[in-house]
């Protein structure tokens, strides 16, 4: 009887001087370039790059299109200069039915779709 109750002793003792006294490192988390590639960060900007270059070689004379192309190319260079970028208003213009897509119509769905699905993802978990 003894023995069962040192041996009760022993396997509830042991984890916690384990844990006091043990020589287990803690294992390391994702790094950020990890973290970056895990949560699409990398493929965003690919994304918004694309957009980029769709708006440079669009000839579209519109006013809403030269103001949306403007404040784009704004937010896209300080979010690329950014520790920690703010993708609300990227979020915001291409959500559904939003400024992106309102310009670019069916061409641009899918890319906009995808656009919206990562920078939303991003400025809901930062």
């Amino acid at each position: 009887m003894e023995i069962i109750i040192l041996l009760l002793i022993l396997l509830v003792l042991r984890p916690m001087f384990n844990s006091f006294f043990g020589n287990k490192k803690p294992q390391p988390g994702l790094s950020k370039a990890d973290y970056w590639e895990a949560f699409e960060l990398h493929a965003l900007f690919d994304d918004l790059n694309k957009v980029k270059a769709i708006l440079e070689h669009t000839d579209d004379t519109r006013i809403d299109f030269i103001a949306f192309r403007d404040k784009f190319m704004e937010e896209l260079s300080e979010l690329e200069g950014e520790n920690s970028p703010d993708f609300s208003r990227v979020s915001a213009w291409f959500a559904p039915d939003a400024d992106w897509d309102r310009l670019m119509g069916r061409r641009g769905r899918v890319l906009g779709t995808s656009v919206f699905k990562r920078a939303d993802w991003w400025k809901r978990n930062q």
